[in-house]
């Protein structure tokens, strides 16, 4: 009878790079009239159909005990073990088994929900890699593709990739639209696929067709645009990953095609965008504040350039945007206050609308949110719900970014509140 081949636990090598086990007892057959012993054995472990190892020994007598050690292990995946004995009247015996070799983790933890960074470069393209010389999303990207860096991009926990794209995400002329823009996503990268990930310290690797970070036509073969077929997974090279406080930041790069290097950067957690960090002030010119009935619309007022020397105590007035996500406003010792507050002018500044509150901010590159009683960007009667004193004080307000753009280091940021139905107000403030 064949030899008898029994297979131990794996102790070692369930995880990338991790060296691989196994301990294989091999006994000699029941002899019948022909006596005969272990002679040899071998074994091959595949992945896909394609060896990883492979290798074998001499054996003898009736029963003998084998280790197979492969040092350094196996990359992620789905691997088979078989293992082949031979005794020395040419009776042979397999035995199989199937393990999978799970991705290292690495000590940065990416689970959790990410989008892009709403800065200046947050995708950048160039020859090199990291060079941004062909083109860069500047600040005013981040404003104009609103659509494309809300996009979430979520790691759980079991390895599942899941994109939240929230029905509608920048579209570009090779998805078939006629101009790019916002729009509603295109298969397969509107993200109501299954998709997997792998991880390890320098390489992350999405699995599923229409599976992405950043760009979608950008893949490891080419971009799509210029004729590469979409892939079934892409591999992102990690080159940089920080933590502060319970932000983090991870750059991706990945070679698409010969000589195409492309950068995406993007962040996780609250986070303070460099984009509006800084002291702010209202920008002293006609038109710094208007109002009407639609957004934009300054047809019911609008401040004059005289007012902006009437008003000076509330043209001085200064709001920052830390890189903590703080919030601060500083008025001095006078602000504009109007009739609601008691008077119409300047004057020492009214709670709870005088800065002495403890504030907090959000900002995802389209939306900006003050956190904090009285957290105001220009006049604190401007809310949500509506006017002051017509409704209760607000805990937090929100602001749509229409614009922020930066020249020659001076930044210049316009805002947008609807004040209940049909009320629109508009802020222009200029960085310090």
């Amino acid at each position: 009878m064949p030899p008898k081949i029994t297979l131990g636990a794996i102790t070692s090598g369930l995880t990338e790079k991790q060296d691989f086990i196994v301990d294989v007892t091999f006994f000699d057959g029941v002899d019948n009239g022909t006596i005969s012993s272990l002679a040899s054995f071998t074994y091959t472990i595949t992945k896909g159909g394609v060896t990883a190892s492979s290798g074998g020994k001499d054996l003898s007598g009736e029963n003998e005990k084998v280790t197979i050690k492969v040092v350094g292990g196996f990359t992620p995946g789905v691997y088979n073990l078989d293992v082949k004995a031979k005794d020395t009247n040419g009776n042979e015996a397999v035995e199989n088994v199937s393990f999978t070799v799970a991705s290292a983790k690495p000590a940065f933890d990416i689970t959790g929900v990410w989008t892009m960074e709403p800065i200046a470069g947050a995708m950048k393209v160039g020859p090199n890699p990291g060079s941004s010389e062909w083109w860069q999303n500047s600040l005013g990207d981040v404003t104009a593709r609103a659509c494309f860096f809300d996009d979430k991009y979520t790691f759980e926990e079991n390895g599942t990739f899941k994109m939240g794209l929230d029905g509608v995400t920048w579209l570009e002329q090779w998805q078939g639209v006629a101009a790019d823009g916002c729009g509603a996503p295109k298969a397969p990268f509107d993200g109501t696929k299954s998709f997997t990930y792998t991880y390890t310290s320098t390489t992350l690797t999405l699995v599923g067709q229409g599976a992405h970070v950043g760009l979608a036509k950008v893949n490891n073969a080419g971009e799509i645009s210029n004729g590469a077929q979409i892939a079934n997974q892409i591999a992102y090279t990690i080159v940089e990953q920080t933590k502060q406080g319970n932000t983090r930041r991870m750059t991706l790069r990945i070679q698409a095609g010969n000589g195409v290097w492309w950068d995406f950067k993007l962040i996780s957690g609250p986070a303070a965008s460099a984009a509006i960090v800084g002291n702010w002030k209202m920008e002293p010119v006609e038109g710094a504040m208007t109002v009407g009935p639609t957004a934009g619309s300054r047809e019911w007022w609008f401040n004059t350039a005289a007012d902006v020397t009437t008003r000076a105590c509330f043209f001085d007035d200064v709001y920052t945007f830390n890189a903590n996500g703080s919030y601060t406003m500083a008025m001095g010792t006078q602000t504009w206050l109007e009739n609601w507050q008691g008077a119409d002018g300047c004057g020492a500044p009214k709670a709870p609308h005088n800065g002495a509150g403890n504030y907090t901010f959000t900002y995802d590159g389209a939306t900006l949110v003050l956190k904090g009683q009285g957290a105001h960007l220009a006049l604190p009667k401007a809310v949500n719900a509506g006017e002051l004193p017509n409704v209760a004080v607000p805990t937090e307000v929100s602001y749509k970014v229409i614009s922020l753009v930066e020249t020659a280091g001076v930044k210049r940021m316009t805002i947008q509140i609807e004040s209940g139905t049909g009320v629109w107000w508009t802020f222009k403030l200029i960085s310090q």
